[in-house]
């Protein structure tokens, strides 16, 4: 059985205590909203706890990314055993912006889902080829073997627990091409989420193949939302840069609910 559709907002390094504030007087979706879907909001770190304290209850306080070791001396890091002490769910892993400026890579990110896994963290997978992969026809290749690393030692009772995001590289808001409008198409989109669903059924069976949301993440804004939901192996979207805003981000929600 599918779960609920995911909406997460991954705020990046934007939004001080301010911006946080505007976002959530501008933002009030109503209750019926939570008994389909899903929200997730992932602020910077040291706003985690206020944000929280902005965002009505049904609204899930996510983290952006975090060590790679539970503690230790690492200055200025943050583990996941200090956000699950928070009481945080939810967890970016692998954003393309991770691996692009910090060279992380997917064998890293397999040690970060473990331990998110350990400290009960929902971890949200990101993966996706770059231009070069794409326009060599090696699209296919790379996000198998992604997915196969990401994956790796993951017992089947824990994949319920994680969330998979196609993350084009090439058509996220920040591309290092610079590239402006180029989000993948619904149907594009779909032809890899479909292709991701299958490499779970071979890594595991069918049932956890099914069960697994798979969210499209690239260049989502209000305006193709609504095409992305209407596709059958799209359980939902991560966006950035449309995030930042109440309005701009309750749209995509209003979108979404009504082609779903």
């Amino acid at each position: 059985m599918k779960q609920k559709p995911y909406i997460i907002a991954n705020w990046k390094m934007n939004l001080d205590r301010l911006g946080i504030e505007r976002f959530f007087s501008n933002f009030s979706p109503d209750e019926e909203v939570f008994t389909k879907l899903k929200v997730v909001i992932c602020p910077s770190f040291p706003l985690l706890e206020f944000a929280r304290s902005q965002a009505k209850e049904k609204i899930a306080i996510g983290a952006q990314n975090f060590f790679w070791e539970a503690q230790g001396a690492f200055t200025g890091e943050v583990s996941a055993r200090q956000l699950a002490s928070m009481g945080i769910k939810y967890a970016i892993l692998g954003h393309s912006d991770r691996r692009r400026i910090f060279n992380e890579d997917d064998e890293l990110i397999n040690k970060k889902i473990q331990l998110a896994l350990q400290f009960k963290i929902n971890p949200i997978i990101c993966l996706g080829e770059t231009f070069e992969e794409k326009e060599a026809g090696l699209t296919k290749k790379v996000i198998k073997e992604k997915v196969a690393t990401c994956l790796r030692d993951v017992q089947p009772f824990d994949v319920k627990y994680i969330i998979i995001s196609y993350e084009p590289i090439w058509a996220i808001s920040t591309n290092p091409r610079n590239i402006d409008d180029v989000a993948d198409t619904p149907e594009e989109a779909q032809v890899m989420h479909k292709f991701i669903r299958k490499i779970i059924a071979e890594l595991y069976n069918d049932s956890v193949a099914a069960s697994l949301p798979i969210i499209y993440g690239g260049s989502v804004n209000p305006d193709n939302a609504g095409g992305f939901a209407k596709m059958d192996d799209i359980d939902g979207v991560l966006v950035g840069g449309a995030s930042k805003e109440g309005p701009s981000f309750g749209k995509i929600i209003i979108s979404f609910l009504a082609n779903k």
